[in-house]
């Protein structure tokens, strides 16, 4: 017994080591899995890590030769927009080396390296400060021969090698790290072999782990490749121009397709500005989105613009181009998917030639035939058998269908290619509706339907009295067409306040709620078989509202479904004497180019008591105004021979229409809408400006405004000049000073002044965007001055318009404007 205890004791010992040793060799096995996998993850961070501090490092190296150019520029040049790359730069260095030293330990290696990147950066710095001070104090050639020593060059060149060694040592430590990541991989590997027999069923746990994470790892980076590679390929095998952009709109990659549309390679447009190929704001405006004239969030779900491109040749084309977001650690980069619609364009052209030459063509025979079976159904052939006459009456019909068909697809085609025009007369509204009713009566009768015009009395407007009809008779036959055999078509014309409104209803079946949005579009006809079995080529309500627009007024309806319909058509209100040619009232000068935005113009001036006239250039208007008749000009900025601004500037140096009251219209004539803001220009001036012409406006001010001095916000950044128009001012007028556009919105939001004194240039951006806080939807606005360093020339006037379009409001306020001006002139 004694015997056999050891000997239990030496069978039970391998049990007991192979208890002991398997559990502690699945730890370790599974200790070296865990090692390895966090290995992977070092290696994966120490490239994420050595990627950021080589991008880092290269922009630091990228706004050093930045603010190199910029220098450059400055100093041979001497235009001080090249100080503008150089003043971002050197504003940014500090915050990119801050951050690059954050990306360093005090032992590492490129410690050493980073410390002497910084002295050279400072030197650098120091060196370029030091020629661009020399070139303001001592002039060109000084500058010129500092850059010439070639100190500022060999401080560079320093920095080149400087920074190509620290990309060399963080590339050498990404290699080391990768090294003995694959060390320790290959030594996994050596101890899950040599554990295999002794850990038979461990080792096959662990091997089918390890072969399903190699095999998932070795998924997901061919699928990677494969992306890649579908990517590239539809990236360079798009038809459409692919460019993407970064936050301030620099290019960053073009496809193929984009080299061959524009004519630049890749490497040409690389770094390079999108307003080089795309009619968009130069950089110097702003941020992309800005410079777009898009709000934040606006490419999120896409944005979709035509624009006019630029080829490497300087030819233009038109293009669509669809902009999307693409949200990047350094920013909001934009997709810039670009079309080249021009053969689109040229077959638009070609339809509409083609729907004008046939229409015209078929009015001919139409006409020959339309008369002949005029004449048959008379009874000039001698009198029809029955059922030929019939047979006639519906040839006749279908061929009056077609001429009516062919009228509106012209009339269509004359609205949109902005060849419509109206002949404007004094007419009376109630009149237009007889006539209306007159000419549909017949067709009424056919339909069993009653015509009513109720009495009342007449409403005066200003139109051209055959497309007045045609819009009524549309009116009315529809009404007709869509009401029951038996209703009525009832017609009021009621003058109201400053508008004439004339309503058509019928008790027909209403309007869909779901056709409602479309009614007013072409060929739009509501879907069910009575109302296709109506006829009619749904163009009828769409040429009607163009009309209407373009009279300055609107058609519009009220519907409840199964209730029937009301159309109004809504005109401005002529006053009796609008026509008279000796008026009591104020006479205005219209400077405008566009006839249509013009007549809208002068007819809702003359219906609010005003006699006005028109030039349609600069020059017209100059030789006018000197005429001494008028008591306010309104002015376009966008003529044929000149711009606004140079008319305005004009006018002010003038002694005889110095005091003119001068009113800055933005008018939108697209689609027949006349709407628009105005703003008051008391003066537009160039620095330096001109201290007497300053006092001499703000005394007419203060003439306006006897029983007090007036309060004026002079906006400008220099405070040397906010002092001196103080002094120049003291005594004459209340003075707040601000420095930057927020600035001067938080003093216009804590009340308005009596005149605003502004400089286009700030540091926070264009005066231009204040000029449309000068006003309200109200009409009242307050004057300005508006001085400048700028040349005043056509762009400035484009985007004085942009500024006032996008803050629209209707032409009421424009009237109210010219009433209060002319007022003060005339107590003046």
């Amino acid at each position: 017994m004694g015997q056999r205890q050891p000997l239990l004791t030496r069978s039970r010992a391998p049990a007991i080591v192979a208890g002991i040793l398997v559990p502690l060799l699945l730890v370790f096995v599974g200790w070296e899995l865990i090692s390895e996998f966090r290995s992977n993850r070092t290696v994966r961070a120490e490239m994420d890590r050595s990627y950021e501090t080589r991008s880092q490092i290269q922009r630091v190296f990228s706004l050093l030769q930045d603010a190199e150019t910029g220098q450059r520029g400055y100093v041979i040049t001497g235009e001080e927009r090249f100080l503008e790359p150089y003043d971002r730069a050197t504003e940014q260095l500090d915050n990119q080396m801050l951050a690059l030293a954050q990306l360093f330990d005090e032992g590492d290696a490129q410690a050493a390296d980073f410390a002497r990147l910084q002295t050279l950066t400072l030197r650098k710095t120091e060196e370029m400060q030091r020629v661009i001070d020399t070139r303001d104090t001592e002039g060109a050639e000084a500058g010129i021969a500092l850059v010439i020593s070639g100190r500022g060059k060999a401080i560079m060149d320093d920095v080149r090698t400087v920074v190509a060694s620290m990309i060399e040592v963080e590339a050498a430590e990404l290699d080391r790290y990768a090294a003995a990541a694959e060390h320790r991989t290959a030594r996994t590997e050596i101890l899950v072999s040599v554990l295999f027999l002794a850990l038979l069923a461990a080792v096959c746990t662990t091997a089918f782990l390890m072969w399903r994470y190699t095999r998932t790892r070795q998924a997901m980076l061919n699928d990677l490749r494969a992306t890649a590679t579908r990517q590239s390929a539809i990236f360079d095998g798009a038809i459409d121009g692919i460019i993407t952009l970064n936050p301030s709109g620099s290019v960053e990659t073009v496809n193929a397709a984009g080299e061959r549309m524009f004519g630049y390679s890749a490497a040409e447009l690389d770094r390079r500005d999108i307003s080089l190929l795309l009619d968009i704001a130069p950089d110097g405006d702003g941020e992309f989105l800005k410079r777009l004239g898009a709000s934040q969030g606006a490419l999120e779900g896409g944005l979709l613009r035509q624009m006019e491109a630029t080829r490497k040749d300087g030819q233009t084309f038109p293009v669509d181009v669809a902009l999307g977001a693409m949200q990047l650690p350094t920013g909001t980069h934009v997709v810039a998917i670009v079309r080249d619609i021009s053969e689109r364009r040229r077959i638009e052209q070609l339809k509409d030639e083609f729907v004008s030459t046939v229409s015209h063509e078929l009015r001919t025979p139409l006409t020959s035939i339309a008369g002949s079976l005029g004449l048959l159904a008379g009874g000039a052939a001698g009198v029809l058998p029955e059922k030929a006459g019939r047979l006639i009456q519906i040839a006749q019909a279908n061929g009056q269908r077609l001429v009516r068909l062919i009228n509106d697809i012209l009339d269509i085609e004359k609205i949109e290619s902005g060849k419509l025009r109206l002949e404007m007369a004094a007419l009376d509204l109630r009149d237009i509706a007889a006539r209306a009713v007159e000419g549909v009566h017949g067709y009424a009768q056919e339909m069993g339907v009653v015509l009513s015009l109720a009495d009342g009395q007449p409403a005066p407007v200003r139109g051209d009295a055959d497309r007045l009809i045609q819009v009524v008779t549309n009116l009315l036959s529809n009404a007709s067409k869509f009401s029951p055999r038996g209703g009525e078509v009832r017609v009021t014309v009621d003058p109201e306040t400053r508008i004439a409104r004339l309503s058509v209803s019928d008790n027909g079946p209403g309007i869909p709620d779901a056709f409602r949005s479309r009614i007013f579009s072409k060929f739009a006809q509501a879907d069910g078989s009575d109302t296709r079995a109506k006829g009619g080529t749904g163009l009828g309500l769409a040429i009607a509202r163009e009309i209407a627009e373009r009279h300055g007024g609107r058609l519009w309806f009220e519907s409840a479904e199964g209730e029937g319909a009301t159309f109004y058509l809504d005109l401005p209100l002529a006053s009796e004497n609008a026509n008279s040619e000796e008026s009591e009232g104020p006479r205005l000068l219209i400077v405008e180019d566009d006839a249509d935005a013009a007549e809208v113009l002068r007819t809702m001036l003359e219906s609010d008591g005003f006699a006005a006239d028109v030039a349609a250039t600069g020059r017209e208007g100059l030789s006018a105004a000197r005429t001494g008749v008028y008591s306010a000009v309104l002015v376009d900025l966008q003529l044929p021979d000149a711009d606004g601004i140079s008319l305005i500037r004009a006018l002010r140096a003038g002694t005889d229409t110095r005091d003119l009251p001068v009113v800055v219209v933005s008018a939108d004539t697209a689609r027949g809408k006349a709407r628009g803001r105005s703003l008051e220009v008391v003066d537009w001036m160039e620095k330096p400006f001109n201290q007497t012409r300053l006092r001499e406006a703000v005394a007419a001010i203060y003439h306006k405004l006897p029983d007090r001095r007036p309060t004026i916000l002079h906006i400008d950044d220099d405070r040397d000049i906010l002092d001196v128009t103080a002094a120049a001012l003291a005594g004459t007028a209340e003075m707040i000073g601000v420095e930057s556009l927020a600035g001067a919105r938080a003093a216009l939001a804590k009340g308005k002044p009596d005149l605003v004194i502004l400089d286009l240039g700030l540091p926070d951006g264009t005066g231009l965007e204040l000029l449309g806080d000068l006003g309200d939807e109200h009409g009242r606005t307050v004057p300005v001055i508006v001085y400048s360093a700028q040349e005043m020339d056509g762009a400035l006037a484009n985007r004085v318009e942009a500024v006032l379009t996008k803050s629209r409001t209707s032409l009421a306020g424009l009237t109210r404007t010219v009433r209060r001006l002319t007022a003060n002139k005339d107590k003046t």
